[in-house]
């Protein structure tokens, strides 16, 4: 993607394309099991406009990508359907499916372990993880949903909307999950896309899976 935002470079850097995806709950601009969480106004200062990524690394004491997933003490899981994706490879992803049968999509999978300070609270991570895709351009939001920390996981979240990229209307989902196991933790994040020209249906199939991408242990 030619956007410079570290979130979606990702899957720009194997397909040269913007990212895309569709909302899997229809209640707009809210946080689901958040009542912190205020509703996004486009163009208001907020305390949580720090990247994830950048807010990632300054409460990490070292931090790397996953790239082998025989390295970690579980599994990445995702559903979805092995008829219509494709699963291929790129430097720097976990896992990469591409769409098969006349349809233009990709989902993403990236985790990065990084190690913490044991006073440091992992969960924060997610009151960033809608800031990079609300600066795309004609950035529209469908779902913006997060949830809290729970008995496996320090909290994730999932967004949807569109954006202008290359002269088109793209469709992106994102989700980011947390996990801590001791002083290791561990950012989840899958992203799924496809033009906006897609049928809804392969666009919340998109937005499905996505959400239900989790780590396992």
């Amino acid at each position: 993607m030619r956007a410079s935002l570290t979130i979606l470079a990702l899957v720009a850097e194997s397909r040269r394309e913007p990212l895309l995806a569709e909302p899997t709950l229809r209640r707009r601009n809210t946080a689901a099991c958040d009542t912190s969480v205020r509703p996004w106004h486009p163009g208001r200062p907020d305390r949580r406009d720090i990247p994830i990524l950048d807010r990632l690394r300054r409460m990490a004491v070292s931090a790397s990508r996953v790239v082998d997933e025989r390295s970690i003490p579980g599994e990445v899981v995702i559903d979805l359907d092995a008829g219509c994706w494709r699963s291929t490879s790129a430097a720097g992803y976990l896992r990469l499916f591409v769409a098969d049968h006349c349809h233009d999509g990709t989902i993403a999978v990236v985790l990065t372990r990084f190690v913490v300070d044991h006073p440091i609270a992992v969960s924060g991570l997610i009151d960033h993880a809608f800031t990079e895709t609300r600066s795309l351009p004609d950035w529209r939001e469908q779902e913006a949903t997060r949830t809290q920390p729970g008995f496996r996981t320090e909290g994730s979240s999932m967004q949807t909307g569109t954006y202008l990229g290359d002269d088109q209307i793209w469709f992106c989902a994102l989700r980011y999950a947390a996990y801590r196991r001791g002083n290791v933790a561990y950012l989840l994040h899958a992203t799924g896309t496809a033009p906006a020209a897609e049928p809804a249906s392969f666009r919340a199939s998109i937005a499905a899976a996505v959400s239900s991408v989790r780590f396992e242990d």
